[in-house]
């Protein structure tokens, strides 16, 4: 079995962002997943709309499954739960989704491959580098409530993403966390948080 890669696959999520031409932390808060301008041809589709397109069966798709990504030519579909109402919780789940596309997931390592999308998703909606902008020059302090309000995260989500950073040792951020910090920022952002 490879080794999980979560740093590489949170600086994927993050190189994703600076990609994105957001000028505002509000560009950034107020962008959903399925208008993300990704470097790869994606469809978001809902199992119910999918299966109208193609005569697939529901049935198909009532495994208790969020979402799944199918390549369809040279796309990928992403398909997801329309019972799913939790805003939050399908957007954690479409970035997972993505996760699994940039990171060129082919499903031969399922265990690796989930930890990996779950790094990709909880980076893509709350970057470690934002995160730490916002405590530590803004003065945030954030709970799990603050952490579902300010990222739009999921309950489990935000608890699991606080957990994660809270754990970890300060180091020096990667030029793509920089870069996406004067893009969120401009010149007040010059002066980096360690992460």
């Amino acid at each position: 079995m490879r080794r999980v890669e979560l740093r590489r696959s949170e600086l994927c999520a993050v190189e994703l962002l600076c990609r994105q031409g957001f000028s505002s932390i509000y560009d950034f808060l107020s962008c959903p997943i399925t208008r993300l301008k990704l470097p790869v041809t994606t469809v978001f589709d809902s199992f119910a709309a999918f299966c109208n397109k193609t005569g697939a069966s529901r049935a198909d798709f009532d495994g208790g499954t969020d979402a799944l990504t199918v390549r369809h030519g040279g796309e990928y579909v992403i398909l997801y739960n329309e019972a799913v109402e939790n805003e939050r919780r399908r957007a954690f789940t479409l970035a997972h989704e993505v996760g699994h596309v940039l990171l060129s997931h082919a499903g031969e390592e399922p265990e690796v491959e989930e930890r990996e999308a779950n790094a990709f998703a909880a980076s893509l909606l709350c970057p470690e580098i934002l995160f730490r902008y916002l405590e530590h020059r803004e003065g945030i302090s954030f709970d799990e409530e603050k952490m579902t309000e300010y990222f739009s995260l999921s309950r489990e989500a935000a608890a699991n993403r606080l957990r994660d950073l809270r754990r970890r040792a300060p180091r020096q951020p990667a030029d793509s966390e920089i870069t996406l910090l004067l893009c969120l920022f401009g010149k007040i952002a010059e002066k980096t948080p360690s992460l």
